[in-house]
């Protein structure tokens, strides 16, 4: 399972092993604060200092590296809960902000660290205990387009194949829709399905038609059968197979335009 459920509320297991870790951060900040308070302003603003240079470092890394997906977008730069950021800048980022506090308030520097070890505990037990995986094949189902033709979801297997879960109920769907049909029609190297789950052909062609979106590529799971099979709690979510038919990704949540083209890149080079 790749994501877990909190009551109303749906978190990718990556999503959520990150949320940990800051948390646990920010919270040995705060006890260390209490242990040394004539450190605790020192400790708290440093702390505070850098991680915002690992968040604006990591996502900066990925913006550079993504770039041509964000200049067809450049507004998507600042929609940090879509994810994508480079862990590697983000410590280079870390770095500069902990030399910076030697220089002006050494003192800071002991209580930042000793709580980023154990931020990287928590985060390696979060990994432990929530891994990323993705398990699974392209499943032998056939299911039905808006004109109530079948189409067997093996008969995409030889090529790389994303499909997207969605309703025209969820707001994040309805976001995400638009760029992913995009790229649908603009790449040829990839097999893109969005698959309804569990709506009325007529609702499903109601939403396309405001919209003024194409059918092409839609397909009907009326008894939510994809959902229960690779354990979705939320929507949207998008699998990502090679082209053996094996589940290389999943994706909770809505996906930016570069993370969906860093996704895709990978697959395909998986699919060689």
């Amino acid at each position: 399972m790749n994501a877990v459920a909190i009551g109303p509320l749906v978190f990718s297991n990556e999503r959520l092993q990150a949320i940990i870790a800051i948390v646990v951060f920010l919270g040995v900040v705060e006890l260390l604060a209490l242990r040394w308070p004539d450190r605790a302003g020192a400790a708290r603003r440093w702390a505070s200092i850098a991680l915002v240079s690992w968040i604006l470092a990591a996502r900066s890394g990925f913006v550079i590296a993504e770039w041509p997906s964000f200049a067809a977008a450049p507004l998507d730069i600042l929609k940090l809960w879509q994810g994508g950021f480079d862990p590697r800048a983000g410590l280079f980022g870390f770095g500069l902000a902990m030399f910076a506090a030697l220089l002006r308030r050494p003192e800071a520097v002991r209580p930042v660290l000793v709580a980023t070890v154990c931020a990287g505990m928590a985060l390696s037990a979060a990994r432990f205990t929530l891994p990323d995986e993705a398990r699974g094949r392209l499943p032998a189902i056939t299911l039905r387009d808006l004109g109530d033709r079948p189409f067997s979801l093996r008969d995409l297997e030889g090529r790389p194949v994303v499909i997207n879960l969605w309703a025209t109920w969820c707001p994040p769907c309805r976001r995400e829709m638009p760029m992913m049909m995009e790229m649908a029609e603009a790449r040829d190297d990839v097999e893109m399905r969005f698959v309804n789950q569990q709506e009325s052909p007529a609702a499903i062609a109601t939403y396309l038609a405001m919209e003024q979106l194409s059918s092409r590529g839609v397909l009907l799971d009326t008894d939510g059968e994809l959902m229960a099979g690779f354990g979705v709690l939320g929507l949207p979510s998008t699998l990502f197979f090679d082209a053996e038919g094996r589940l290389a990704a999943v994706h909770t949540g809505e996906i930016s335009r570069a993370e969906l083209d860093a996704r895709v890149e990978n697959l395909i080079r998986r699919s060689r």
